[in-house]
């Protein structure tokens, strides 16, 4: 496992007077489900959203030490699904409302330019014990683009929360952050990471540190969604007030050590079956940690590590792991990678298209060969079928269906994501 995050004494937790509050929900993340069930959002996009939520919610007040270094539970989470369609940012916007009345927690514009984010981090840490941000974002685009490569490369060296981060400039003069958290929750759309994103950027470095949750689909069509329940809104907001005021270090629980050694092994047996996916699964047994301790506070105040927190958090990664390769699926060398993306989205939309309709739609990608190659690279990956018609009928060309088997597993290797981790 790599060194991350401060040096294991860097960690010091001054004694400050709090607010007395109780708790008023049993779970936290259950009950955010709960509150987002009228949304047609994916239920990936909501349970990533409540857990990055959490995240901003405890900051650096607690952590797991890890002996060569501490470990805290910051994420970045990038919602990724097709423009419109999977309602990403009711996603975001469902979480951050609860967020926002919640005391300490500091928001960093949705656009900005590295040395703006630097500034303000500096600026918050010269006033509290910590440098602890949250920057929600309904389109990527508009955290990176400002800056490109160079926010890149600050947003991956500030991710492991360093005891302490210097910039200096030749004409500015020098900033300090102090004790620095930073917690990412933005969407966008696999064709702006081909686009937005350099190549040699996938696979490993940012994209190692991010978890992609790709949804292609809503869950249901709900054209009239009812309203959103104002008492349970209330006692979400009430309890995220009362995790903000816990702090210390997690321990383990009985068996957790045993449990959290035998993930920490299978991961490293394991090789993923798209390169550009290594990254992240080598930093799996990271956030495997990391999910298992906002799973615990969402739950209880004593911060303690359970086996069923952990291996609830290592089945929610492997479920965005197994689709996030269709983050990256129009990255790559192949000069129509993108616009072949483009064309199976559009198939998959109308459930099939006619060969005029294609060439129609797409005469401003390339050349009829260059159309006709995007298809049968679509053709050779089993992902659309060719339907020759008798006369003069244009061929047809036609979606195919993974089975459920496929989409899910069998029933029996079925679980709930965010399952009791005590009754495991």
């Amino acid at each position: 496992m790599p060194i991350i995050g401060g040096g294991a004494g860097d960690v010091k937790v001054e004694p400050t007077k709090k607010k007395k509050t109780e708790r008023v929900l049993d779970n936290w993340l259950m009950r955010y489900g709960e509150y987002t069930i009228e949304s047609e959002s994916p239920e990936q996009f909501h349970l990533w959203t409540g857990l990055s939520i959490i995240a901003s919610t405890v900051r650096r007040n607690v952590y797991l030490n890890q002996g060569t270094h501490i470990l805290f539970p910051n994420m970045y989470v990038i919602l990724i699904g097709p423009p419109g369609r999977v309602r990403k940012s009711t996603s975001i916007r469902l979480g951050r409302h609860l967020l926002l009345g919640v005391e300490g927690i500091h928001f960093g514009a949705d656009s900005l330019t590295r040395e703006e984010l630097i500034r303000s981090l500096a600026k918050i840490s010269t006033g509290s014990k910590q440098a602890a941000m949250t920057i929600h974002s309904t389109e990527l685009s508009s955290l990176i683009e400002p800056s490109g490569i160079k926010m890149i490369q600050f947003l991956t060296d500030i991710f492991d929360g360093d005891y302490k981060w210097r910039y200096s400039t030749k004409h500015q003069g020098k900033d300090v952050i102090n004790n620095p958290i930073l917690n990412i929750l933005a969407a966008t759309t696999p064709t702006w990471i081909a686009d937005g994103l350099p190549a040699d950027v996938i696979g490993h470095g940012f994209t190692s540190r991010v978890l992609f949750v790709y949804g292609a689909d809503r869950r249901f069509l709900r054209p009239f969604p009812g309203q959103l329940d104002g008492e349970l809104a209330r006692n979400l907001q009430a309890d995220l007030d009362h995790i903000s005021r816990i702090e210390g270090d997690f321990i383990w629980g009985e068996g957790s050590k045993a449990c959290y050694k035998e993930i920490y092994e299978e991961i490293d047996r394991e090789i993923p079956k798209d390169y550009r996916v290594e990254g992240f699964h080598n930093r799996k047994d990271i956030y495997t940690l990391k999910v298992a301790m906002l799973l615990s506070i969402a739950r209880s105040d004593d911060l303690i590590i359970y086996p069923g927190d952990i291996t609830t958090a290592y089945s929610a990664l492997s479920d965005i792991e197994e689709s996030m390769h269709k983050t990256f699926s129009a990255v790559g060398k192949y000069d129509h990678a993108a616009d072949t993306e483009r064309l199976l989205a559009a198939i998959r939309e109308d459930g099939e298209l006619t060969s005029e309709e294609i060439h129609q739609r797409f005469y401003a990608v390339g050349s009829v060969d260059d159309i006709g190659k995007m298809i049968q690279m679509l053709r050779s990956q089993g992902v659309v079928e060719m339907i020759l018609q008798k006369g003069k009928k244009p061929t047809i060309f036609r979606a195919v269906t993974p089975s459920k088997v496929d989409r899910q597993g069998s029933a029996e290797e079925e679980t709930h994501p965010l399952r009791d981790p005590l009754t495991d």
